[in-house]
């Protein structure tokens, strides 16, 4: 069994091999409830990094832990008054980046963009794909796919910027355009060039991109756009069309706190009618003020 080891949290900082780029805010906000509720379930594992310590695996709970020193100091020193729990590794550049791509991956936590860009950093370490295949149990298939949407987002990249909820504000629309929407339509699009749908699948995501970030499209939208391009493969080819229609309803995100029963329940609605979780709530609530209208 690992030995732990109590470091302070101060001396803890993402590893420079972790393979975690972006993080969500709302996961972080779980994760440390369920911290709170049940304690630190697993270690962090780090590697001596400079003066303190870079967590390979354990990124997530990091910020969690983070945000209950900011937000609630008392389960902080409830749990971590004496530091960290951690497991101590030594490790290269090229183990932690292993180590770190292969537990994210088993969790099934990562963005496609982010198992890509950890494949394309091994590569640059002198590893080939099917090495690579083998050191992180990923089927050769899978590891050639994410090589492949990766590529893609890279085209894309100067257009592409981070996600942030809801849509930006007018005067910034052409700044950039959800990262985390465009990695779904990558997604949407290389399903089609597997099938033979799309000839030049990189030409339909650029477009994409272009389109959305002039319309200033949400992640939202860009969520119902993928979801519209798999259900009918023709709109890839046309996304100028498709894009008009979400544009023309004039969507907005609001964050709202739902009921976990409400929830449950718009989640089973949407999944019965293939619908996003968005789209279901919006179609719920249509209905509801049509009958209210009709009852008046």
């Amino acid at each position: 069994m690992e030995s732990i080891t109590l470091i302070p949290l101060d001396r803890l900082f993402p590893s420079s091999a972790n393979v975690r780029i972006h993080v969500s805010e709302e996961a972080v906000r779980r994760l440390a409830e369920d911290i709170a509720m049940r304690g630190l379930l697993h270690p962090l594992v780090v590697r001596p990094e400079g003066a303190g310590y870079g967590v390979v695996c354990g990124r997530m709970r990091l910020e969690a832990i983070r945000l209950l020193r900011r937000e609630r100091p008392e389960v902080f020193e409830k749990y971590f008054a004496r530091g960290v729990p951690c497991v101590v590794k030594e490790l290269s550049d090229r183990e932690a980046l292993e180590l770190s791509l292969s537990e994210n991956l088993r969790q099934n936590t990562l963005t496609p963009e982010e198992v890509g860009r950890g494949i394309a950093r091994l590569h640059e370490m002198g590893l080939s794909e099917e090495e690579i295949s083998s050191r992180i149990q990923v089927e050769l298939d899978e590891i050639k796919r994410f090589v492949r949407l990766y590529a893609r987002l890279r085209t894309i990249a100067p257009a592409v910027a981070e996600s942030k909820p809801g849509r930006p504000p007018r005067a910034q629309r052409k700044r950039g355009v959800s990262r985390t929407g465009m990695t779904k339509v990558v997604r949407a699009v290389e399903e089609l060039a597997q099938k033979g749908v799309v000839d030049r699948p990189d030409e339909v995501v650029r477009r994409v991109a272009e389109l959305a970030a002039d319309r200033g499209l949400s992640t939202s939208e860009l969520d119902i756009l993928a979801r519209k391009i798999r259900e009918n493969p023709q709109l890839a080819l046309q996304p100028e069309k498709l894009i008009e229609e979400l544009s023309r309803e004039e969507m907005i995100e609001r964050v709202v706190l739902l009921k976990r029963r409400l929830a449950a329940f718009v989640d089973e609605y949407a999944r019965s009618r293939n619908l996003t979780f968005s789209e279901a709530l919006n179609e719920i609530l249509e209905d509801y003020l049509n009958l209210k209208r009709a009852a008046a």
